[in-house]
């Protein structure tokens, strides 16, 4: 079984990867530094992540991309297909080569979250994260201005809840024209040929899809969805992806 939906938090719950993060401020972390190398230990337990649209072109040749279930679906793709395991990370923390790493991933430890009054947005860490503190390399601040790495961190962040919010948008479009359909799949893994299923997920439903309306489908076009349909599909064909990198994963635990 997936965790899919857990790549979907619920409201009043930090997203994945957070636990306690905190405005970035110049008073408590002046002298904060980024470092300039780092592991994704922190997503080693993270077997579907969530993703934008932007991203789909690039990721949809190396991973499964679904939909989470319920009535505020997001897009996901899958990097493992046990509990807590992402078969994308290694023990050491590296990330499989050649392998493009989502956004939602990179953006760790920064993110942007409301003010308590929810008038406006403002750049936070995950001090606890050991990506960024005082023994970092690049400051997050230079004299009483935000430095390269801060600036850095705001722009993308920025620019990924632009990102989230309009494939939130198209993900909702999905669900409400009744495309999403929960699905079961079962893998085969080479190694013994022993089976898995994966469950708790949707896809997009390609017999309904292709009876759209007309009108629907060049409003789609227009607002760039068809090409988000088709790379979801493309990605579909990624399975074996998952059941050879747990095939290599079960012999590697066994060596």
């Amino acid at each position: 079984m997936t965790d899919a939906a857990a790549a979907n938090s619920e409201a009043g719950q930090m997203p994945p990867f957070y636990r306690e993060p905190v405005p970035v401020d110049i008073s408590r972390h002046g002298d904060w530094k980024l470092k300039q190398q780092r592991t994704f230990s922190y997503a080693a337990n993270a077997n579907a992540i969530p993703i934008v649209g932007e991203e789909f072109i690039s990721l949809n040749g190396h991973y499964p991309i679904v939909f989470t279930l319920g009535n505020n679906p997001a897009a996901v793709v899958l990097t493992g297909v046990r509990p807590d395991e992402n078969l994308f990370v290694d023990g050491e923390g590296n990330w499989r080569k050649n392998t493009p790493i989502p956004a939602y991933v990179r953006r760790y430890p920064f993110l942007m979250m409301e003010t308590p009054d929810r008038e406006r947005l403002v750049l936070c860490l995950e001090e606890d994260a050991n990506l960024v503190g005082p023994d970092g390399d690049v400051p997050l601040f230079e004299g009483d201005k935000a430095g390269a790495a801060g600036n850095d961190a705001l722009n993308f962040c920025a620019t990924f809840n632009q990102s989230a919010v309009a494939t939130s948008a198209f993900c909702k479009e999905l669900h409400d024209r009744g495309l999403l359909v929960e699905q079961r799949l079962d893998l085969t893994l080479s190694h013994d040929n022993s089976r898995m299923t994966l469950t708790g997920f949707t896809i997009i439903d390609e017999k309904k899809f292709n009876e759209l309306p007309d009108d629907v489908f060049l409003d789609w076009r227009k607002r760039g969805y068809l090409g988000l349909v088709y790379s979801h599909f493309i990605s579909l064909s990624r399975w074996s992806i998952l059941a050879e990198l747990a095939s290599e994963r079960v012999l590697a635990k066994k060596a």
